[in-house]
C-alpha cells in the first residue's frame, strides 16, 4: 500500500488562534492558498502542513513547508457559543448544493479520478454510492478529511461530528436507493430530453430527478471527451426557451462545471500536448471567444501564439456564453486568474515564450475583464503574475538565449513592457540598467565594428522603447540619462558634428540631418543631440542655407516647422 499524503492549511485571524481552514491533496494549491491568504491582508499567519500517513501504523507525520507571519501575539478574541456556524449539511438533500458538491469533489478527488466520473455522478447514481462505501478504508479517509475542518470551525471533536455526518449521508442513499427503485429518473435520449424537461418543471424535486437521468445518461461515456460531448449533445436537444430550458441548462451546468475544474479533463479536451500557458490560452478562449477573435484581428502575432481551439472546444465556448450558466463563466475566469496569479511558470521550456504569451494573455483577459470579475481582479492577476517574472531565476533563464548587448537590452524592455505594477517596473528597470552600465554592453556599443552612426542609432531606438514603455511610475530618468550620456561619448570620440561641418553636403541637407539627431531620431537625447542642436542654428542662420531655402518655399516651410519642434523640444 502507499503512503497517504495530504496538505494542511492553518491560518490565524488578528487576535484569534490558528485555525484549520482547507485539506487539499496538491501541494501547489495549498501554497497558492497560502500565499493569497497572506497577501489578503485578512490573516496575520498561514502555515502549510505535509501530513504523510504510514499504511501499516496508520499514524500521521507532519512536516511544516511553508511557515509565515505572527504566531505568538496573544489570543485576544474568542468565539461565543452564538458565534458558532451552524452545520453545512442538515439533511441528505443538502449534499446536493453546490458547495456540498464542491467539498465532496475535493475530499474524493483522486478516487473520483480513477473512476473517471465527477461528484455529480457520483450523488445521484446508487451504484457509484455503493461501490465508494464499500471501499471502507478511502471511503472513511474521505469523511474524517471532511471532519476535522469542521471540527476545529465548530469546537467540536472529530468523532461528534463524524456521528452527526452519518445520518445525513444515509439519509441522501436513502432518497437515492428509493428514487431508482421506483424507476424515479427518467431514461433519456436526445429525441426525448425536451420533453422530460417539460415534464419536471412543475415537479418539486426537478433538480434531483433530472439530475439522476442526466447522471445515468452519462455513464455510457468512458472518457471525459465523452461526458462533455454528451453533455453538449443535451444542452443542443433541450427546449429552446422558457422554464424548461432553464432547468436543463441548470442542472446540466453543474457535470460540466466539476469537469472543467479537473486537470486531466481539460488535457483532453483542450490538449494534451499544451503547456501551462497553452493551456491558459484555450481557457481563454473558452470563456470568452469573440473576445479571442477580436485581439488576433488587431493583433496577427497574437493568433499564432493563442493555441487553435478545438471541435470540442468551440462547442464548449458556445455552452458558456449562454446568460443561463453565467456562473460557469464566472468559474472559468477564476479558475484562469488564479493560474495566472501563481507562481509557477507558464512556459518552462522557453521564458522568452512565456514573456510574449503572458502579453497576449493580458490583452485578450483584460478585454475580456466584465466576465471574469472585472478589470481590478485582472489587473491584480497579472501583478501577481509580474512578480515571479522580474525574479533572479525568471531573469537569469530569459536571457540565458544568446544576444548580442543591445539585443539583451531590448529583451529586457520588452520584459519591463510585459510586467504591470510599479515595484515590478522597477524591479525590470534595475535589471535593464545592470545591462546597460555592464562591461560587455560598453564595449559593444563603443566597438568600432559598426559604424558610429549605426552605434548612435541603436542608442537612440533603445532610448525610444525605454521612454516609451517605462512610464513615471518605473523610475527611468537615470537610465535614460546613461544612455544619453553613452551616446554622447560617442558622437564626440567620432566627431560626426565636426566632420559634418567640413564635408561638402547642400547646407539644407545637412541642417536636416542636424536636426534629426537634435530630435533623438539618430541619436538618444543628451549631449550629442544638445550640440546637434546648436550646430543646426548655426547653420541655419547661414547665408547659403538662407540662400537655398528662399528657392523652395515647401523646404522653407518644412525646416521651419522642424526648427520650430525642436526649440519646443529643447
Amino acid at each position: 500500500m502507499e503512503e497517504l499524503v495530504h496538505y494542511e492549511v492553518l491560518a490565524r485571524r488578528p487576535g484569534a488562534a490558528m485555525h484549520l481552514e482547507a485539506w487539499l491533496e496538491d501541494q501547489s494549491r495549498a501554497l497558492q492558498m497560502a500565499n493569497e491568504m497572506i497577501g489578503c491582508g485578512e490573516f496575520i499567519a498561514v502555515m502549510v502542513v505535509r501530513e504523510t500517513r504510514n499504511p501499516k501504523s496508520g499514524k500521521f507525520t507532519p512536516l511544516v513547508i511553508r511557515r509565515e507571519g505572527d504566531f505568538t501575539s496573544p489570543v485576544s478574541r474568542k468565539l461565543a457559543s452564538g458565534d458558532l456556524p451552524p452545520p453545512r449539511c442538515r439533511t441528505g438533500a443538502d449534499l446536493y448544493g453546490p458547495m456540498a458538491r464542491a467539498r465532496i469533489a475535493e475530499v474524493l478527488e483522486a478516487w473520483l479520478a480513477r473512476k473517471k466520473i465527477t461528484a455529480f455522478e457520483l450523488i445521484h447514481r446508487l451504484d457509484l454510492t455503493e461501490t465508494l462505501r464499500n471501499t471502507g478504508g478511502e471511503y472513511q479517509h474521505a469523511v474524517q478529511k471532511f471532519a476535522v475542518p469542521e471540527a476545529l470551525l465548530r469546537r467540536s471533536t472529530v468523532h461528534e461530528v463524524i456521528k452527526s455526518l452519518h445520518p445525513v449521508i444515509d439519509g441522501a442513499a436513502t432518497r437515492l436507493r428509493l428514487t431508482t427503485q421506483a424507476n424515479g429518473f427518467a431514461a433519456l435520449s436526445l429525441s426525448t430530453f425536451a420533453d422530460t424537461c417539460e415534464e419536471l418543471v412543475e415537479v418539486n424535486d426537478r433538480l434531483f430527478l433530472l439530475g439522476g437521468a442526466v447522471a445515468a445518461y452519462l455513464e455510457s461515456a468512458e472518457d471525459w471527451g465523452a461526458k462533455v460531448e454528451r453533455v453538449l449533445n443535451l444542452a443542443d436537444a433541450a427546449p429552446e426557451d422558457g422554464p424548461g430550458r432553464d432547468l436543463a441548462m441548470h442542472v446540466l451546468a453543474q457535470p460540466m462545471a466539476e469537469i472543467l475544474n479537473i486537470p486531466g479533463a481539460m488535457a483532453e479536451l483542450l490538449g494534451p500536448d499544451l503547456d501551462a500557458a497553452g493551456h491558459l490560452g484555450a481557457l481563454a478562449q473558452l470563456s470568452a471567444p469573440e473576445v479571442a477573435e477580436a485581439v488576433a484581428a488587431f493583433d496577427p502575432a497574437a493568433a499564432t501564439l493563442l493555441p487553435q481551439p478545438t471541435a470540442i472546444g468551440e462547442r464548449l465556448a458556445r455552452f458558456a456564453a449562454d446568460p443561463r450558466v453565467s456562473g460557469l463563466r464566472v468559474a472559468l475566469g477564476r479558475k484562469i486568474l488564479g493560474e495566472i496569479a501563481s507562481p509557477k511558470r507558464l512556459r518552462p521550456a522557453s521564458a522568452e515564450g512565456e514573456v510574449e504569451i503572458t502579453r497576449v494573455l493580458a490583452i485578450t483577459l483584460m478585454t475580456a475583464a466584465e466576465h471574469l470579475g472585472g478589470a481590478e481582479a485582472v489587473h491584480e492577476a497579472f501583478v501577481s503574475r509580474s512578480h515571479a517574472m522580474v525574479g533572479s531565476e525568471f531573469v537569469t533563464a530569459y536571457l540565458k538565449v544568446a544576444r548580442s548587448p543591445i539585443d539583451e537590452a531590448l529583451a529586457l524592455v520588452r520584459l519591463m513592457e510585459s510586467v504591470v505594477g510599479g515595484i515590478h517596473k522597477r524591479q525590470a528597470v534595475r535589471w535593464l540598467q545592470s545591462c546597460v552600465t555592464s562591461l560587455k554592453f560598453d564595449a559593444e556599443i563603443k566597438s568600432t565594428k559598426q559604424p558610429a552612426g549605426a552605434r548612435l542609432a541603436q542608442l537612440a531606438a533603445l532610448y525610444r522603447r525605454i521612454a516609451r514603455s517605462g512610464g513615471k511610475e518605473a523610475g527611468i530618468e537615470p537610465l535614460l540619462n546613461i544612455i544619453g550620456d553613452l551616446g554622447g561619448q560617442i558622437e564626440a570620440e567620432a566627431k560626426l558634428i565636426a566632420q559634418l561641418r567640413r564635408v561638402g553636403t547642400p547646407p539644407v541637407q545637412k541642417l536636416q540631418g542636424l536636426i534629426r539627431m537634435a530630435m533623438g531620431e539618430t541619436a538618444p537625447p543628451g549631449p550629442a543631440t544638445e550640440r546637434a542642436r546648436l550646430e543646426a542654428k548655426r547653420v541655419m542662420a547661414q547665408p547659403d542655407t538662407i540662400h537655398e531655402l528662399s528657392r523652395s518655399p515647401k523646404m522653407l516651410h518644412q525646416v521651419q516647422s522642424m526648427m520650430s519642434a525642436l526649440d519646443k523640444a529643447a
